[in-house]
């Protein structure tokens, strides 16, 4: 192993020093994927290409590199600019092979921030490693790298958690997608929104559609209606419409009661993007969606929490 690779290696190694041995082992089972040929030649191999480099710029007439130091002294002022010549004269190969490490290092930040995590019931399957492996090579900003990164850590806890649908999705997440989808996901009460007049009309309307094509929500709302009245409390029925980690809302109704829930649906593909998001005030969320519930029939509506008492929030 190279110089150049014990850097790379010793600093994943350090990162996730901390976490239980089966993470770390199934960590760096699948870096092996990600990284492949690195492990045993990037020093060599990417000398070889930045020197190919070095080699053409040397062969260019005084021309080029008068044209070239204009340019340059250009970029300096532009940082967009030098993106743009990194894309011209790095090979391909070495931006791919720089986003992997990226990944891999963003991935061991976020599994290191975890630590505590739960023990992972098996490795990560290898054509998933493959399939992640073709998409994170191309994810050349660090948004992208960033997320990419929080999916693998989230493979490595709960295999099987994120699908190629998703790592596709991800791939081709604009920016402007990911800010409406975190905007959306901040009124999150669990596996769908709550729908209100803001998505109606306008840039709310506008927004949700854009989700929608991307495949990350629903294109159409979804009503969630009253179950079997069954009465289990002072000759009410109860009904728990939405959850989330760890709190529920809880109606108690009347035989007569006609209400329903009305709400939008997050695609499955929406649902594991938003794992690695923080998670919204899902109390807030939840009281909203309770005072805009239709109330027909409708005694009581309690928030309840695990380990904490039942909270009355309303009440005929």
């Amino acid at each position: 192993m190279t110089n150049d690779d014990k850097g790379v290696f010793g600093a994943l190694t350090e990162a996730v020093s901390g976490v239980p041995e089966p993470v770390k082992k199934s960590f760096f089972k699948s870096i092996s994927t990600l990284l492949g040929g690195l492990t045993s030649i990037p020093a060599a191999w990417l000398h070889q290409k930045a020197q190919s480099v070095e080699d053409r710029t040397a062969a260019t007439s005084l021309v080029a590199q008068a044209l070239a130091k204009a340019v340059a002294e250009k970029c300096s002022e532009d940082p967009s600019l030098i993106q743009a010549a990194a894309e011209v004269y790095l090979p391909e190969a070495i931006r791919k092979a720089e986003n992997r490490v990226r990944i891999a290092k963003a991935a061991a930040d976020q599994i290191a921030s975890n630590a505590d995590s739960a023990v992972p019931k098996s490795d990560v399957d290898q054509d998933w490693l493959n399939t992640f492996s073709r998409f994170a090579e191309d994810a050349s900003s660090e948004r992208l790298q960033d997320l990419f990164g929080r999916i693998l850590a989230g493979e490595v806890r709960q295999p099987g958690a994120f699908s190629a649908s998703t790592l596709r999705a991800v791939s081709e997440l604009s920016q402007e997608i990911a800010q409406d989808f975190s905007s959306v996901w901040e009124l999150s009460v669990g596996e769908a929104v709550d729908y209100s007049e803001e998505f109606d009309r306008g840039s709310g309307y506008s927004r949700w559609m854009r989700l929608a094509e991307a495949g990350l929500m629903a294109p159409t709302t979804s009503v969630q209606y009253l179950p079997p009245f069954n009465p289990v409390f002072q000759g009410f029925s109860a009904w728990s419409p939405f959850r989330a980690e760890d709190i529920s809302i809880l109606i108690l109704f009347s035989i007569d009661s006609k209400s329903s829930w009305k709400n939008i649906q997050f695609t499955r593909v929406g649902r594991e993007i938003a794992t690695i998001l923080p998670p919204p005030n899902y109390e807030q969320n939840f009281r909203r969606a309770a005072d805009r519930i239709n109330k027909s029939g409708i005694n009581q509506i309690h928030i309840m929490r695990t380990n904490k008492d039942t909270e009355l929030i309303w009440r005929a």
